[in-house]
């Protein structure tokens, strides 16, 4: 799978630093891919697509997907083998946030009021299990006390909560903290833990809970659990769901295929499979696609980056990981790689490509943008030159003469950014550097970083998903960087009071984690517009991350069966069709 349709998992809300404590660095490493192998699928739909008395079509919506079912689970903080497809079926979300309308819509949730440091909660009378219980606070109790044992990200910004009564609870802030933060928040929450299944783990060591595979779950979403098996997830519809009205047809699956190449071939002949949640498909192979498979680009704020480890004896120096945004052209990753849905990141600053205009605003000009569009090699080479090295032989080398060199890893399967390495490794030897292309398994790539053993390599320089199109996480990720334990080695530097060249021609000095902070205690954007300045000046100076690309996530669906949400529909580019718009009856069987 391509990583940027992998960039689902970056939205989880689990604490990565409380996962690489408990269950290791390849526990952690899930985070960022997507499970492989598993058969190709080849059920069939069986049913006739007749319609009962209730409306309802007996007929089957069938999802292309990469990953064997057999091995994956439905326990959505034990993210190593969580299936997040499965996951969004069966359980319903709190809320959601529109990429369409920069709203937020209520799911489980039927009010969100955030007033100071309170936030309450007030969940629909109608929400049950499909096992016929009720949901209450009960339910939201024990799920908030496993999320503090767990280091729920949400307990970043909680000093306690109140049971009000059955569908009404307060969380107590720490602090003023920005509202929009704790909205993205819960829009990573799931109605996924009930009482009675979840209260034997408050006792246990958070490990046992994170290493617990939920195989039967009970739902609180569109559809019922049914069966898994190597093939495929199969569903039936759920009547105890609030929104079942919107439901009109009985069955839904998630088949099993063997990659990307099994998936794209299942939708060129769009006879079998009815959709893919996420699936990279370049513009030779969409051309091949049958006029009725639509394409659904929905931002997937995920990127191509460097990650620099900043105890390196070269990358430690700020020349040289500027030197290196100057030499790379940005551009020619994005035509090498994926015109159709990725574009450059026309200024490094650490906040996502399309916000960057919203929030640096009159200051955006100020910014260098590191020649996005092509190299620039004279630059380059003055910052190298500047810092105490000497081109000889071809290559660069220190006072010392070591030459600027190493391993530069990349995930292996991830065939988009594979080609993005070997443009940035081709480039970047081509002017003097000396670097051979280390491609890894996910989890033994995640741990080369985890454990700082490297130099400079590929990362996304976003965490991913929603959240991402507010400054504070992207340049809080690339301070702390949790996905790998802070490998990178720029956590020390970014508690430190620093002195660097300002926008005015001056200096300026700031203490970059604090004044990321202070974004998420500021009540408005006005508020916060200051401070997000003022730390991506910092970001794009210091450059902890170097951003090269960012990308507009690719979900498909066919539409001569079922219907489709229009372009302006706010649910259009909420993630996934698959999930949401079933959610809102916008993804119905057309009868």
């Amino acid at each position: 799978m391509s990583a940027d349709d992998s960039s689902d998992r970056y939205d989880h809300a689990v604490s990565r630093r409380k996962i690489l404590s408990v269950a290791g660095a390849s526990g952690l490493a899930a985070l960022a891919g997507c499970s492989s192998g598993g058969d190709s699928g080849g059920s069939g739909t069986t049913s006739s697509g007749g319609s009962g008395e209730d409306g309802v079509h007996d007929t089957t919506y069938t999802n292309a997907y990469t990953g064997n079912p057999a091995d994956l689970h439905f326990n959505s903080s034990g993210v190593q083998n969580y299936s997040w497809p499965a996951g969004r079926s069966v359980f319903a979300p709190f809320m959601k946030y529109s990429f369409t309308s920069d709203e937020f819509i209520l799911g489980a949730l039927s009010d969100l009021t955030i007033d100071g440091q309170e936030v309450t909660l007030t969940f629909r009378d109608d929400l049950k299990w499909d096992n016929g219980d009720e949901w209450t606070t009960e339910d939201l109790d024990v799920q908030l006390q496993l999320g503090k044992k767990t280091g729920s990200s949400l307990w970043g910004y909680l000093e306690d909560y109140e049971i009000v009564d059955d569908k009404t609870a307060v969380l107590h802030l720490t602090s003023a903290t920005n509202p929009r933060i704790i909205k993205f928040e819960l829009s990573n929450y799931l109605v996924d833990t009930k009482a009675e299944t979840h209260e034997q783990f408050l006792d246990k060591d958070a490990s046992e809970f994170l290493q617990w595979a939920w195989e039967d779950p009970v739902a609180s979403g569109m559809w019922s659990f049914v069966s898994k098996g190597r093939q495929a997830f199969e569903f039936e519809r759920n009547p105890e769901f609030y929104n079942a009205d919107n439901v009109n047809f009985d069955q839904f699956m998630i088949e099993s295929y063997g990659g990307n190449t099994a998936q794209q071939q299942a939708l060129m002949s769009a006879d079998h499979v009815d959709g893919a949640p996420a699936l990279f498909c370049p513009p030779e192979i969409v051309d091949q696609f049958p006029d009725h498979v639509e394409e659904v680009n929905i931002p997937g704020k995920f990127g191509y980056g460097i990650v620099f480890n900043h105890n390196d004896k070269h990358f430690s120096k700020r020349n040289i990981r500027q030197a290196v945004a100057y030499v790379i052209d940005r551009q020619s990753l994005v035509d090498n790689a994926g015109p159709r849905t990725k574009f450059v990141t026309e200024t490094p600053c650490g906040i996502a490509p399309k916000d960057q205009e919203y929030w640096l605003d009159d200051m955006q000009s100020d910014f260098e943008t590191y020649s996005p569009e092509s190299q620039d090699l004279e630059t380059a080479t003055r910052l190298l030159e500047d810092a105490g090295y000497e081109k000889q032989g071809g290559t660069w080398q220190d006072e010392s003469g070591e030459t600027i060199s190493g391993d530069y890893y990349s995930p292996a399967g991830w065939t988009d950014w594979t080609t993005m390495t070997q443009t940035v490794v081709s480039q970047l030897n081509d002017f003097g550097f000396d670097f051979s292309i280390s491609t890894k398994p996910v989890n033994d790539w995640f741990s080369q970083y985890s454990n700082s053993s490297f130099s400079m390599g590929a990362l996304s320089w976003l965490p991913g998903g929603a959240r991402s199109s507010f400054p504070y996480f992207p340049l809080y990720y690339q301070l702390w960087e949790e996905d790998i334990g802070g490998g990178h080695n720029y956590r020390e530097a970014a508690q430190t009071e620093q002195t660097i060249p300002g926008p005015d021609g001056g200096e300026m000095t700031i203490t970059p984690l604090e004044e990321v902070e202070q974004i998420a205690q500021q009540p408005t954007d006005e508020d916060v517009r200051p401070y997000v300045q003022r730390a991506a000046w910092h970001n794009h100076i210091e450059l902890p991350f170097l951003g090269l690309t960012s990308n507009n996530g690719q979900s498909w669906t066919t539409s001569d069966d079922w219907t489709v949400a229009s372009q302006d529909n706010p649910n259009r580019k909420v993630k996934y069709p698959q999930f949401w718009w079933v959610h809102e009856g916008d993804l119905q069987y057309k009868g």
